[in-house]
């Protein structure tokens, strides 16, 4: 569980902070206080399942490859649920991590 909320947190605030560049390992680890390694291990997963790409070098870090993730995008990627928890999963589909990384409630 840990995890996922990590990632959902990652994703939010790397939604919030990107802007067309890369953004670094580094700054978002001072934003989430998550170290860099925690971080590289849950980007590994979120670019196996599309959602960020990475790049490497001066200036890299990561792009959101797929605009505005569902909670459920971020959950899948990073975790294995149990079939009986996909209800879950396709409730959370209609929040985007953008809602998140402003701080609002999702619309009942």
């Amino acid at each position: 569980m840990k995890r996922v909320v990590a990632s959902v947190q990652t994703v939010a605030i790397l939604n919030r902070m990107y802007c067309g560049k890369a953004v670094s390992v580094a700054s978002i680890s001072k934003e989430t206080k998550l170290s860099v390694s925690y971080l590289e291990q849950i980007f590994s997963r979120l670019r196996r399942s599309d959602i960020v790409t990475s790049q490497r070098g001066a200036g890299g870090g990561y792009h959101l490859k797929k605009m505005n993730p569902s909670v459920a995008d971020v959950v899948r990627a990073v975790t294995h649920t149990p079939d009986s928890f996909e209800p879950v999963l396709n409730a959370l589909e209609w929040v985007p991590v953008a809602q998140l990384s402003q701080g609002k409630s999702p619309a009942p």
